[in-house]
C-alpha cells in the first residue's frame, strides 16, 4: 500500500477528474456530518433515557468526540504522507460509521462516550485526507473555489441532518419503527442511531471511484521523524499560523456550539418539536451553504489581484458582519426571527469554513502538507469542537442554573469567541504575506 505515485513538477489531474474527486468527497462529507450532528436532535430523549445533566451531555457532544478527533489527526496525517490516501479514507469511513451505529447499543453514559470517540477518530482522518487530496488536485489559482465547494458538503451535511433528520427522528421517537425486526429491544433514540449509522459503512467504497492524485514533489517522509519538520516549519512563521489556526479555531468554537445547541434552545424556549426544528434549521443551513462558492470566488479574485492575505482578510470582513447577527438571534422573542438570523450568520461566517484549510494548503510546502494539515485539524478541532459546546452546557447548568437560559450562554460564547477570532485574523494577515514572500525568493 506504499504510495509511489509522486510527481516532481506541477502535474494536476484533468479538470473533470479533479471535480469528480471533489464531488465524491463532498458526498462523503455530508455523510460524516450526518453521523456527527444527529445527536443534537435528541438531546432531551437521551438525557431522560440515561439520566444525564446538561454538563454530561455537553461532554458527549464536545470532548468525547473532539479529543479522539484531534488525537487521531496526528498519526493519520503521517499515514497520509506515507501511504495511499484512498485506503486511509476507506478505513476512516468504516470506523466512524461503526461508531455511529454503536451509539444505538449504548445503555450507559460511558459506552455512549466511547462510541462518540470512535466517530471522532474516524472523521479526523477523513477531513485531513480530503484536504490533502484536494490540495494535490488543483493549482493554487483554483484551489480556493475547489476547497469552498468541498466544505459546502460539510455545511450542507449539517443542514440535511436537520431537514431530513428532524422528521425522521420525530417519526422514530414516536415509535414508528418499533415493530421492525429486533428494534423492539432498543429505546426509540437508540433505534435512530442504529438505522442511520450502520448502513453508512457501504459509503466507504466510494473512495475507489477516483484515482490517487500525484503528490507535487518527492515527499521523502521516510527521512522525517514524525512531525518534527512540520512543527519546525509552523514555528518558523508563528504569526501566520497563529492567525490561521486560532482565528479559525475560535470561529469553529462559536459556530459548532450554535449548530448543536440551537435545537435545544428552540425546544426549551419556544416549545418546538424535532420535525419543526429540522425543517426550519435545515433550510436555514442549506441556503447559507450556497454562499460558500461565492466566498471562494471572491477570495480567488482578491488573491489573483495581488492580495496575498486574501483568505484571512476576507474571514475578518465577514466575521465583523456575522457577529451582531448571532447575538441578535438568541435575544429576539420570535423563534422564526431566530432561525433567519442564524441563517444570515451562517451565510457570512461560512467564509472561514473553506478559507482555513485553503490557507494551510497555500502556505505549506507540499512535502509537509499532510502533517501540517493534520496539525491544523487537531488544533482547530480541539478548540472548536470541545471548548464551545462544553461551555454552553456548563454555563447553563452550573453558572446560570436554569435550562431555559441556554440562549444567554450562547450569546456570551458568541461575543467572547468572535472577538478572539477577529484579533487573530488581523494579527495573521501580515504573517501570511511574509511567509509567501519568503517562499517566492
Amino acid at each position: 500500500m506504499s504510495d509511489a505515485n509522486v510527481a516532481q513538477g506541477p502535474i494536476y489531474p484533468r479538470a473533470p477528474m479533479a471535480w469528480l474527486t471533489v464531488a465524491i468527497l463532498f458526498i462523503l462529507y455530508i455523510r460524516s456530518l450526518a453521523d456527527r450532528y444527529l445527536m443534537a436532535l435528541m438531546v432531551e430523549p437521551i438525557k431522560q433515557g440515561l439520566h444525564l445533566t446538561d454538563t454530561q451531555f455537553s461532554l458527549l457532544q464536545g470532548p468525547a468526540f473532539a479529543v479522539f478527533y484531534c488525537l487521531c489527526a496526528m498519526p493519520v496525517g503521517l499515514m497520509l504522507d506515507r501511504y495511499s490516501r484512498r485506503w486511509v479514507l476507506f478505513f476512516c469511513i468504516l470506523l466512524w460509521s461503526a461508531g455511529a451505529g454503536a451509539c444505538g447499543f449504548a445503555g450507559a453514559f460511558g459506552m455512549l462516550m466511547a462510541s462518540r470517540a470512535l466517530v471522532g477518530a474516524g472523521e479526523a482522518g477523513y477531513t485531513t485526507g480530503a484536504y490533502s487530496i484536494i490540495g494535490d488536485s488543483f493549482p493554487p489559482s483554483r484551489l480556493s473555489l475547489a476547497m469552498a465547494v468541498f466544505v459546502m458538503g460539510g455545511v450542507m451535511g449539517a443542514g440535511i441532518v436537520f431537514l431530513l433528520g428532524g422528521p425522521l427522528v420525530g417519526f422514530v421517537l414516536e415509535g414508528g419503527i418499533s415493530h421492525w425486526p429486533m428494534m423492539g429491544h432498543f429505546a426509540p433514540w437508540q433505534q435512530a442511531f442504529v438505522i442511520t449509522g450502520i448502513p453508512g459503512m457501504a459509503f466507504a467504497f466510494l473512495v475507489f471511484l477516483f484515482p490517487e492524485p500525484r503528490r507535487r514533489q518527492q515527499a521523502a517522509v521516510s527521512a522525517l521523524e514524525g512531525y518534527r519538520e512540520a512543527w519546525r516549519f509552523i514555528m518558523t512563521y508563528p504569526r501566520c499560523f497563529s492567525g490561521i489556526i486560532f482565528g479559525i479555531g475560535f470561529v469553529y468554537t462559536v459556530t459548532i456550539a450554535l449548530q448543536i445547541w440551537s435545537p435545544t434552545f428552540l425546544t426549551r424556549v419556544h416549545g418546538w418539536k424535532p420535525g419543526q426544528i429540522g425543517l426550519a434549521m435545515g433550510m436555514a443551513q442549506l441556503l447559507a451553504a450556497l454562499s460558500l462558492p461565492v466566498h471562494g470566488w471572491v477570495v480567488d479574485r482578491l488573491y489573483n489581484a495581488g492580495y496575498r492575505d486574501a483568505h484571512l482578510r476576507w474571514c475578518l470582513i465577514t466575521l465583523v458582519l456575522a457577529g451582531p447577527l448571532a447575538v441578535a438571534a438568541y435575544l429576539v422573542s420570535n423563534p422564526y426571527a431566530t432561525v433567519v438570523l442564524f441563517g444570515l450568520y451562517m451565510t457570512c461566517i461560512h467564509s472561514t469554513s473553506s478559507m482555513g484549510p485553503a490557507s494551510v494548503q497555500l502556505v505549506t510546502p507540499t512535502a509537509l502538507r499532510g502533517r501540517v494539515t493534520a496539525i491544523f485539524v487537531l488544533m482547530t478541532g480541539l478548540i472548536g469542537m470541545a471548548l464551545g459546546t462544553f461551555l454552553v452546557g456548563f454555563v447553563t447548568d452550573k453558572v446560570l442554573g436554569d435550562p431555559a437560559k441556554v440562549g444567554l450562554s450562547m450569546v456570551a460564547l458568541v461575543v467572547a469567541g468572535l472577538i478572539l477570532a477577529a484579533g487573530f485574523f488581523a494579527h495573521g494577515c501580515a504573517g501570511v504575506r511574509r511567509l509567501l514572500a519568503a517562499r517566492a525568493e
